[in-house]
């Protein structure tokens, strides 16, 4: 349970009898707690198993308090404040909760422009709760939050809160390079692991290949989808953990791997990738990935495949292809 659940937690008598909506829930338990409350949650990543999967959650008439833990970057936290206020009618209690050194201070500023008479409602397990309430605003749309990315001739759609919200990050851009300069099988079938805003999607999609893009966070599954539409490509752009929606093998996986969950470091989720990808390639076919190059995929690589190889590589960055 992360601290900011256990947090929450502490509140029990405060939330007995209420309707409450967790938006952006970060923690798997929040779907399960012991409180006498009616708790419904949402959640932008798949993993959480919350009971809204979307980039934005929709409140219905009844919640009475959102509870908010806080998101990752400025620009999501902005743009689910203002969301939420577009979605309501009256005003209704907010609960913002966050590590007391993960920015939550900085954030305040940005909970003021919407919610009247923030208060510390309490502090504990190294994290801090206030309150305040939530004002009506304007009705928001996701598309107006989008950004465009220049990826060569094309253009891709990025939303707050996706990978690299708004530029074209340099491993994927150091990816794209590598495979123009190598020769890749012919166009067939193509999984684009955690997608993104679909900047490998609609290159690949371009030169002819069947993509299946899948990524766990609801705004880029929305953000691929906009860049392929975009771009007048066609493309299967999916939601799951890893390889959970991809049926059937293919000719070729590209990915640019995550290494963070949510606030924490960890390469489990690239080395579950790279052990789970023999099975979704046919014979002969090949995983191209990107990484920073002191992670410790070549090993896991060695491990998984037949023949491994650094196709590019950077002072940062480290392009693998393996068969």
């Amino acid at each position: 349970m992360e601290n900011t659940t256990q947090l929450l937690v502490r509140q029990d008598e405060a939330l007995a009898g209420r309707q409450v909506l967790v938006v952006e829930a970060n923690d798997p338990a929040l779907t399960g707690l012991n409180i006498d409350a009616q708790i419904h949650v949402h959640a932008d990543d798949f993993t959480i198993g919350a009971h809204q999967w979307s980039p934005l959650p929709s409140v219905a008439n009844e919640v009475d308090l959102l509870v908010l833990p806080l998101p990752k970057s400025i620009d999501r936290l902005r743009f689910l404040l203002n969301g939420l206020a577009g979605a309501l009618d009256k005003p209704v209690e907010l609960w913002l909760i966050g590590p007391a050194k993960g920015g939550i201070r900085g954030a305040l500023k940005h909970l003021e422009a919407h919610v009247d008479e923030v208060e510390l409602v309490d502090s504990a397990r190294h994290c801090k709760l206030y309150r305040g309430m939530l004002q009506p605003g304007a009705s928001q749309t996701l598309a107006a939050w989008g950004q465009s990315i220049p990826v060569g001739e094309l253009t891709a759609v990025s939303y707050p809160g996706v990978f690299s919200h708004g530029r074209l990050d340099e491993g994927s851009q150091l990816l794209l390079d590598a495979m123009a300069g190598h020769r890749l099988p012919s166009p067939g079938k193509v999984i684009d692991m955690g997608c993104g805003a679909g900047v490998l999607s609609i290159s690949l999609a371009r030169q002819g290949w069947q993509v299946q893009a899948v990524d766990v966070s609801a705004s880029a599954v929305a953000a691929c989808q906009a860049s392929l539409e975009k771009n007048d490509l066609q493309g299967r752009v999916m939601g799951g953990d890893l390889f959970s929606p991809v049926s059937g093998r293919v000719d070729m996986i590209v990915t640019n791997p995550p290494f963070h969950d949510r606030r924490q470091r960890t390469t489990d989720i690239t080395r579950r990738l790279i052990a789970d990808a023999p099975r979704h390639l046919r014979e002969g076919g090949e995983i191209w990935l990107v990484a920073n190059r002191e992670l410790p995929y070549a090993q896991w690589l060695d491990d998984a495949f037949g023949h491994v190889q650094v196709a590019a590589e950077t002072n940062r960055f480290r392009v693998y292809r393996a068969v």
